[in-house]
Parts: C-alpha cells; structure tokens; sequence
C-alpha cells in the first residue's frame, strides 16, 4: 500500500515539474506586468520583449475597464505616452498608479489595460487594480497565487500536487509505522 502512494506522489511532482518546463517554454504575453496586480499609488513596469523593431517609437494607451478586457479592449484611452525600442527589439516603460494616469479617482477595482502600439506590432496586457483588498470581477480564482491573471492553472495544479505529495508521504508514513508495529495515536 505504501508503494502506491509513493508512486502517486512521484509522478505528479514530475509531472508538475515537467509542466513547468513546458509553460516556461511559452511565449510570455507582451506586454509584461510586473508586478501583475496592485492599489492606488503602486507602481508596474511595463516591458516590450518581442515583435517589436529597433529605433521605432511604440505609443503607449493606458484605459480602464471594470470586466476582464483581454486582449480586445476597444474602451476608452485616458493616457498616452510614446517609447522607442532599444537595439535589442525591447522596451520598457514605469508606470505609477496615481491621479496622473486617469482624468478620475480610481474607487473600484479593475484592470488597467495598457495597449502598446507601433507601425508594425500591437501588444494589450492588464494591471489589476485592487481597492482595499479587494479583485475586480471577471478574475480567474486562485490569480493571485500565478503571475497574474492569466496563469492560474500552473498555481492550481501546484496546489493538488502538493496536496497529492502530502497524503502519499502520509500513506507510506503510516504504511512503515504498521509493518514495524508500531500505531499511530
């Protein structure tokens, strides 16, 4: 019986590990945001890593929206700011969430949408806004145990492997202190 849970465990770890390596293998959307989530007066880079061409000036479009927007945000632009690609095909811009970025207070939570757009590439990620704690509507459970809103599956699964690795090492504990005679109390 011990076997059985041991092996359990085992394969799921690899199998995390492996899903690991896979989900690292994937491109990462563009832009990134990071941090992923934050309040009023946080801060976030936002960083081009690829599609974009040397020397070209990239504008940045930050919106609100109170939905998740995905990658189709067609809400309304409140701040603009242009940067040019570095020689390496990136670039990278700090954002500040503060009264400068919005013509009005932020009260809800939400997701701040950046769209970055050049003459050959257009890129839209999102910031979660949070407001005393509290996600906006329309984020995926367990998001704030990813790296934000999109990568939920990676921290779910770590968390029943983790789960399943716990009640086998249980298993094969309480398996060994049977066979040597001894009871657990």
């Amino acid at each position: 019986m011990k076997w059985i849970g041991s092996a359990c465990a085992i394969v799921l770890v690899l199998a995390w590990t492996l899903s690991l390596h896979a989900a690292s293998a994937q491109e990462v959307r563009d832009p990134l945001i990071d941090p992923p989530q934050g309040a009023a007066g946080s801060r976030f880079q936002a960083v081009g890593q690829s599609g974009w061409t040397a020397g070209e000036t990239v504008t940045l479009a930050f919106g609100f929206s109170d939905t998740h927007p995905g990658a189709s945000f067609n809400g309304a632009v409140y701040h603009e700011r242009d940067v040019t690609v570095l020689r390496d095909g990136t670039w990278s811009f700090p954002v500040a969430v503060n009264q400068d970025l919005f013509p009005f207070p932020l009260y809800r939570p939400g997701f701040i949408v950046v769209r970055a757009q050049s003459a050959g590439h257009i890129a839209t990620n999102s910031y979660v806004y949070t407001v005393d704690g509290r996600a906006p509507s329309g984020l995926p459970p367990l998001a704030n145990l990813g790296a934000g809103p999109e990568n939920t599956a990676r921290a779910l699964f770590a968390a029943v492997v983790l789960l399943t690795a716990a009640a086998g090492a249980l298993t094969a504990t309480a398996g060994l202190l049977r066979s040597s005679g001894r009871r657990l109390s």
